[in-house]
């Protein structure tokens, strides 16, 4: 997680009204969101200018948070969770698993791999070539997915890296609704005169998210894996709001 203050230079008590500490979770939109936090820092480019916003490091992360509440306790050895916690409005990204399973799926094996094929796919489909359907490759990806032998941070149920039973978050927003909720993480830090570059899966623009591409790569899933992509991530499309139809 990492942690942004804003500097208000005029105004040094208003300091904690502008505290956000926000959980990056990747494939959610995450980028729009770092470039409106490069933006409150103080960064006039257009956004499509604004690049590299995953080196969140300059933002500070957790451990300062940590820091900054022991700073002020009376005593530094007993800060809880939500002493840290308690300065900051806490926000997080989830998404729809099934779009942002295509997402991780084309970023980091389309594009990252030797001819979009990743060695442990073809435990699942010893036949996939270069020449074989991204649908027929996605297959045999998500098959390892939840079976446990393709493993990446990316493809991760996202209830589980963001910690959503441990963590007491202010709101966990829909990256399918961004434009609506970030409304409310503006009014809550005092932030809404700086624009929100608007998530590209939200828009359309990326076509990673689109249900067009979304229907031709699970038509190649067998109802077997569909039901194991439904329970790995059950918790993901339950805080989503989603619920498998009977």
């Amino acid at each position: 997680k990492q942690w942004y203050q804003r500097r208000v230079r005029d105004h040094p008590e208003e300091l904690e009204d502008h505290m956000i500490l926000y959980s990056s979770n990747p494939k959610t939109g995450s980028t729009s969101f770092k470039k409106w936090y490069t933006r409150i820092q103080g960064d006039t480019r257009p956004y499509e200018e604004i690049t590299g916003v995953h080196n969140m490091g300059k933002y500070g992360n957790i451990n300062e948070a940590w820091d900054l509440a022991r700073s002020k306790a009376a005593d530094p050895d007993y800060v809880t969770l939500n002493d840290m916690a308690k300065p900051f409005y806490k926000v997080g990204f989830m998404r729809n698993p099934l779009t942002r399973i295509i997402s991780g799926f084309r970023d980091k094996i389309l594009r990252r791999t030797q001819e979009g094929v990743k060695s442990g796919m073809l435990e699942y489909n010893p036949n996939l070539t270069g020449e074989s359907s991204d649908a027929e490759k996605f297959a045999a990806f998500i098959e390892g997915v939840v079976k446990g032998t393709i493993k990446n941070f990316h493809f991760t149920p996202q209830w589980q890296k963001m910690k959503i039973c441990d963590f007491p978050y202010d709101m966990i927003a829909q990256t399918e609704t961004t434009t609506q909720q970030i409304k409310e993480v503006q009014a809550n830090t005092n932030t809404a005169e700086f624009e929100f570059p608007g998530s590209r899966s939200e828009m359309g623009f990326d076509s990673v998210a689109t249900v067009k591409l979304a229907h031709s790569f699970y038509d190649k899933v067998s109802p077997e894996i569909m039901k194991l992509v439904y329970q790995y991530y059950k918790w993901d499309f339950y805080f989503n709001g989603i619920c498998q139809a009977k």
